[in-house]
């Protein structure tokens, strides 16, 4: 059986993670033709085990993997799924989209939260990751699931605005919850990985980046509402110490917000990379170039969204070395043209 993934898309990717030129930026794109399995019942959608490998395997099996892309399944239930742990109640709204509800009513409550495996969210993301991990080797990569960021948690778990009123009339208290969510994140990370790690040859997020060995894209997405110095206080020591529980962590910069908390970010030296995504009617990249260049300049690479067009001048303007697209408007067309203009 042949390496899997391929020695060449390891050897790339290994080289943008360690922020080495390779010549040409990294490009993942994929195409998937179908059929695939398929549901109105959103329960069944989201919930139902058999149906969810199934389909997964399908986009898998019917897909084609371009540039530095690799086969992977992201164990996918919803980009609120931590919360569920948590015990916040979810709405499935559609196939794309499940919200959580808040279950608490003060921030004071948030420190009687446990971690409980036995949950029946968290037993089915189990189970669901241990049924693609027995499917994976040679065939697939394994993700983990969403597990939000310290501050996305909060606002979930008994609401944003008073998350934020507590923030500045309660900051100790606020303080003390978030470090209660970070232990309680380190272990369910850990729990979750400990599978994952049995079916894995290195790593992989839900962005599809592969790594040679654990990684996760963090996020602290309610974070725009913060101040610098309030993102210092309440989000930075808990992202310092997620970054020591892999080995290659990159940051979830999202939207317009977040740019006061980048120089923040560029000063963790262990964090690998920064994925940037500006948010919905900025995503032209040429008004980002000189965002990216000083990640760049940072030391940092840098990952973003881009259409086919976009890459011949984002390289032309930012270089090659650090530089990775995923391509949002793949098709097999523009996809072996995009790769005809950097193959080696």
């Amino acid at each position: 059986m042949s390496a899997f993934p391929a020695a060449e898309i390891r050897d790339r990717l290994s080289a943008w993670w360690a922020f080495e030129d390779s010549g040409s930026p990294c490009i993942l794109g994929s195409v998937c033709d179908g059929p695939l399995p398929d549901t109105e019942d959103l329960a069944r959608f989201w919930q139902d085990e058999p149906f969810v490998i199934d389909r997964a395997m399908a986009v898998i099996n019917t897909s084609t993997y371009y540039g530095q892309a690799v086969p992977y399944h992201y164990v996918d239930q919803g980009s609120s799924a931590m919360a569920e742990v948590l015990g916040c109640p979810m709405r499935a709204v559609d196939k794309e989209t499940v919200w959580a509800d808040a279950c608490l009513k003060q921030a004071q409550q948030v420190l009687d939260i446990r971690f409980d495996p036995a949950a029946p969210c968290f037993r089915r993301i189990r189970r669901l990751t241990e049924a693609s991990c027995e499917r994976a080797p040679g065939h697939h990569m394994v993700a983990p699931f969403a597990l939000e960021g310290m501050t996305d948690l909060m606002a979930a778990l008994y609401g944003l605005e008073p998350f934020l009123i507590d923030s500045l009339t309660q900051p100790d208290l606020v303080a003390r919850c978030l470090e209660h969510l970070k232990q309680i994140w380190l272990e369910a990370w850990s729990q979750i990985q400990s599978v994952i790690n049995t079916g894995n040859p290195g790593g992989i997020s839900w962005v599809g980046i592969w790594a040679p060995g654990a990684s996760f894209p963090l996020q602290e997405d309610v974070a725009y509402n913060l101040s610098p110095a309030a993102f210092e206080r309440f989000c930075m020591p808990h992202i310092r110490d997620q970054v020591a529980a892999m080995e290659y962590p990159f940051f979830h910069v999202d939207g317009v917000g977040m740019i006061p908390h980048l120089d923040a970010l560029l000063t963790i030296r262990e964090l690998k990379a920064i994925q940037w995504q500006p948010g919905a009617g900025k995503e032209d990249l040429a008004q980002w170039h000189d965002l990216l260049r000083k990640i760049l300049a940072a030391g940092k690479s840098v990952q973003v969204y881009a259409r086919a067009a976009e890459v011949k001048p984002l390289a032309a303007a930012l270089g090659t070395r650090g530089v990775m697209a995923v391509i949002t408007d793949a098709t097999h067309e523009n996809m072996q043209a995009l790769m005809a203009n950097y193959r080696e």
